[in-house]
């Protein structure tokens, strides 16, 4: 198999000896690779010949296609897609075919995508918009491991994302690329030496007291009660906006909560916790306390974002409504001695099935652990945020 430059004209030809078509080459061509100069025969239109791929077919012929309008590297991609084409036992290559773009490929990504789970699919939704637009236009093939490299840099220096969303971006597009392969669109990927980028570590990042005080005494109404509920219960985002007030037991101050594990998690609830709940609960008597219907992940997302920046506005940096729920278990344990198991026991980690088989924590010690929080907040938080709360 070979690329070659196929000529029109007799002059650049050359020739063979009579009646011999491999013999003897009687007279020499012009060797000019498809460049035209001084070389070039007078009146030779342009241009004068074409790229040509030779291959051999499955059943042993040999075949000769030209592609005119294509330079020399276009015919080489080609006769790579040949190769490819008859390794699966395909016969050849349509002229017509051609190597999808970025962009028209992912529209059949995502068909593909359409059973996964809704935050899956809406995470791949979001990463393929952001790639069509830098690097939609290129084909699929065109795609190097140097182009993803300055997408990843546009999109830090750029659009200021963070190492985290670019890692996922490029997992996505590694994911999009194997899909291409086991359809036999294309032959590799140019993913498999992007290394991921380094994170940073902020998962851990908790409220200090000072910090406390300034979000108790500078939030209001809904983003109040949230960031109260967050940080006296350990409740992930998802589950503070899921919450109902069947959820909610006011006489025994007990909250119910199955999100994300879907084990039943019973939190008590302090009479401070109450008190708002129920101030809450006079002006909202609606099913739900914080948002209306089913809780979907762009809800869960805008409310994210939502915290982020409302965080980020009142000065405590690096700081998400998840983290609320490090703050939660962080006090207990670090600055209460609160046990391990108590605390697992309220935030529903995954290991929680295993520690209840070999303890027997109930409800009083969680009520304990609760009440032990709430004050150690109160105390130590100015009086004058609680009397503006009132």
């Amino acid at each position: 198999m070979a690329v070659r430059w196929k000529k029109y004209h007799k002059e650049c030809k050359g020739k063979r000896a009579e009646g011999d078509r491999c013999g003897k080459v009687v007279t020499k061509g012009i060797d000019c690779k498809g460049k035209r100069g001084s070389h070039c025969p007078s009146g030779v239109s342009n241009p004068c010949g074409a790229w040509a791929i030779d291959y051999r077919e499955t059943d042993g012929r040999w075949v000769s296609k030209v592609f005119p309008g294509i330079s020399r590297t276009e015919a080489r991609e080609r006769l790579e897609d040949i190769r490819s084409n008859i390794r699966r036992g395909m016969i050849g290559l349509p002229q017509t075919r051609k190597t999808p773009t970025l962009k028209e490929y992912a529209k059949k990504y995502l068909e593909f995508s359409k059973g996964d789970k809704e935050n899956t699919l809406l995470s791949k939704k979001r990463a393929i918009n952001v790639l069509a637009q830098y690097l939609g236009d290129y084909r699929l093939d065109k795609v190097t491991t140097f182009i993803i490299e300055k997408f990843r840099i546009e999109r830090r220096e750029k659009d200021k994302v963070k190492a985290s969303v670019i890692n996922q971006d490029i997992a996505i597009l590694t994911h999009l690329y194997n899909t291409a392969i086991k359809e036999g669109v294309i032959d590799k990927t140019p993913c498999q030496n992007v290394k991921r980028l380094k994170t940073a570590q902020t998962k851990d990042r908790i409220l200090s007291q000072p910090e406390i005080a300034l979000l108790l005494e500078k939030l209001q109404g809904k983003d109040r009660l949230m960031v109260l509920v967050g940080l006296f219960t350990g409740l992930r985002l998802g589950g503070v906006l899921g919450l109902s007030w069947a959820d909610i037991d006011l006489t025994n101050r007990i909250i119910t909560s199955s999100h994300k594990t879907g084990k039943l998690v019973s939190i008590p609830i302090s009479d401070y916790l109450a008190g708002e709940l129920r101030k809450w609960k006079e002006t909202n008597p609606g099913d739900k306390l914080f948002v209306e219907g089913r809780v979907t992940n762009r809800a869960r997302i805008n409310h994210s974002c939502h915290f982020s920046s409302l965080f980020k506005g009142l000065g405590i940096q690096n700081f998400t409504f998840h983290n609320l729920r490090h703050t939660f278990a962080s006090l207990l344990q670090g600055e209460l001695g609160i046990g391990a198991i108590v605390v697992q026991g309220m935030t529903g980690h995954s290991s929680l099935g295993m520690l209840q088989k070999y303890s027997h924590t109930g409800m009083n010690s969680k009520k304990v652990a609760i009440n032990a929080l709430t004050e150690h907040v109160l105390n130590t938080t100015p009086k004058t945020v609680f009397a503006i709360a009132q």
